[in-house]
């Protein structure tokens, strides 16, 4: 026994591989590049993995013309152990997810937004702005913002109404994000 086979246990004799590798390897590959579908690079990797396996099982070398169907065995079954694996992982998640996260607001923009925001409640009717302060601020309705400052209740949702249209002109800049 050679250096090699004792180093590697029982394998196929070189020469012997060669001639079954010329004898099936095109046809192997081709078989394998169909299951990849058409993955060349992995093809030839689960080539070189079941020619190893071939290399491994020294019976192949009594019939050599005889060991394709053998080697297309092996062929499939390492493409079904790659798709299982697969499968049995978590799914990688790439940078197109990223696209469709929020992004942090900073503290700067908040400030920016908290100064735009006091500059256009500057700018409604005193009515007007105790109103918003009262239902938006303090979360009253309108019925309790009407029995606090004792106005009727469509009062409060007319003075409400006028003084949302006037903030959103006044905050119609295109740069500005008051949404968070």
């Amino acid at each position: 026994m050679s250096n090699t086979a004792a180093a590697f246990g029982d394998t196929l004799d070189g020469r012997v591989l060669a001639d079954i590798y010329r004898m099936h390897g095109r046809s192997v590959h081709k078989y394998l590049r169909t299951l990849t579908n058409g993955d060349a690079g992995l093809a030839e990797d689960l080539l070189q993995e079941t020619f190893l396996r071939a290399w491994r099982t020294p019976r192949l070398a009594h019939r050599p013309e005889a060991a394709r169907p053998w080697l297309v065995t092996v062929a499939r079954n390492l493409v079904i152990d790659r798709v299982r694996h697969r499968n049995r992982r978590p799914q990688e998640a790439g940078d197109a997810a990223l696209a469709h996260l929020p992004a942090a607001r900073c503290e700067i923009s908040r400030v920016v937004d908290s100064i735009t925001l006091a500059d256009a409640m500057a700018k409604l009717t005193p009515n007007r702005r105790e109103v918003v302060v009262h239902m938006y601020l303090h979360g009253r309705s309108p019925d309790e913002v009407s029995a606090v400052l004792g106005i009727p209740v469509g009062t409060v949702k007319s003075r409400v109404h006028s003084a949302l249209r006037a903030l959103r002109s006044h905050l119609a800049a295109p740069d500005l994000c008051l949404a968070a």
